[in-house]
């Protein structure tokens, strides 16, 4: 009986190793279960954050890039403005350019048509000489006075020529010198003296 005693005691105490071994061996599989979710929320949890700052770093990046769009629109407008101020500027000093010089034409003529003697208005009038003759003979009466104001309209004619000429007119220069040309010819021809 003492056999069966230490048999029975034998074999209980290896169920109780045994179950001791199995809970042990459930509390870790339990353990290394847990330690894998736990792992796992972890890895989840970088892998969020990386994609919150991926996010963020792309919403800054297509904010800046449209801060930057939007600066250089406006640099862009600003040039322009200023571009087509300076432009508006040139062709303003232009015209008011154009118009003091021919005014100032304008003003030649008549202080050299206001010289001129009753000799001279019949010569350019006298309708039986031809052109050379009256020519010649207008010149030849001319005083010095008279050859400087002549020689002074020629100069500033073949000035405005220049100027008209030069690579630099715009269109608007050229418009508004026709024009001049066009309204001094027109005055010139109504008072009957013809250009000089």
């Amino acid at each position: 009986m003492r056999n069966l005693a230490l048999k029975i005691s034998a074999t209980s105490m290896a169920l109780f190793l045994l179950a001791g071994v199995s809970f042990g061996q459930e509390q870790n599989r339990t353990r290394t279960r847990e330690q894998s979710q736990l792992k796992d929320q972890v890895e989840n949890q970088v892998q969020n954050q990386v994609m919150n700052q991926n996010q963020v770093m792309n919403q800054n990046q297509v904010k800046n890039q449209n801060q930057v769009m939007n600066q250089n629109q406006v640099k862009n407008q600003n040039q322009v403005k200023n571009q087509n101020q300076v432009k508006n500027q040139s062709q303003l000093q232009i015209q008011n350019q154009l118009m003091g010089q021919s005014q100032e034409k304008q003003q030649n003529r008549e202080k050299f048509r206001n010289s001129l003697t009753e000799e001279q208005i019949a010569i350019l009038g006298n309708k039986e000489m031809k052109q050379n003759q009256k020519r010649k003979t207008f010149m030849n009466s001319l005083t010095e006075q008279q050859c400087n104001m002549l020689q002074e309209n020629q100069e500033l004619r073949q000035q405005q020529r220049n100027e008209f000429r030069n690579d630099n007119a715009s269109g608007e220069q050229s418009r508004q010198m026709i024009q001049n040309g066009t309204n001094t010819r027109n005055s010139a021809g109504k008072n009957g003296n013809g250009q000089l």
